[in-house]
């Protein structure tokens, strides 16, 4: 008979992810996983896999966050509005005391450039997603008349992906939730240009 298992995968995972966002995927070490989970080596790799398996799972669970965050911006009542949402909630984050809210896990990884074919291109993949998910806002105000510069939806949304970057970096820096506020009003000022 198998022994039923004593922890919470969902919130292992969700710690994990935390780890890895704070501290990029070479900078996670299995002595901090295991510190961090109070598992095992044995249990946190029979439930999870190995450390790259672990961080796969990882850049799921942390990327799903942001289903919420989707679907107020797909509520919201125009593309303009959608892309403030998104902004609102990424400056609430990195106004957050905590580490790994201040950053984002793929931004990190696609920074740490990790030397894994497969996390590559899962790295690329997720950031496409939120690329398309910004495009999309953009694109939805274009039509709306909500955002007036006719530039193509791709490119803002690149200049979007930027902005949230560099807000990363800046929550780093503890630039403070209003210098962040002050730096997306102005950037996005350019989707109301006409």
């Amino acid at each position: 008979m198998a022994r039923e298992k004593q922890f919470n995968e969902a919130a292992v995972l969700e710690e994990v992810a935390d780890l890895f966002t704070s501290h990029g995927y070479q900078g996670t070490s299995l002595a901090m996983l295991l510190d961090a989970t109070g598992l095992g080596k044995q249990s946190l790799y029979n439930c999870f896999g190995d450390k790259r398996a672990l961080y796969l799972k990882s850049l799921d669970c942390a990327t799903a966050r942001y289903h919420a965050v989707h679907a107020q911006m797909q509520a919201a009542p125009s593309g303009r509005v959608a892309v403030q949402r998104f902004f609102d909630h990424v400056i609430g984050k990195c106004d957050s005391a905590e580490a790994a809210d201040k950053s984002c896990i793929v931004a990190a990884g696609l920074l740490e450039a990790v030397d894994d074919p497969l996390v590559a291109q899962t790295l690329r993949a997720k950031w496409a997603a939120s690329h398309e998910m910004l495009r999309a806002a953009v694109e939805r105000g274009q039509k709306d008349g909500s955002v007036r510069n006719a530039a193509p939806s791709a490119a803002l949304a690149d200049l979007l992906l930027a902005l949230m970057a560099g807000l990363r970096v800046n929550a780093r820096a503890d630039f403070g939730a209003a210098r962040q506020r002050r730096a997306v009003d102005l950037a996005l000022s350019v989707l109301d240009t006409g």
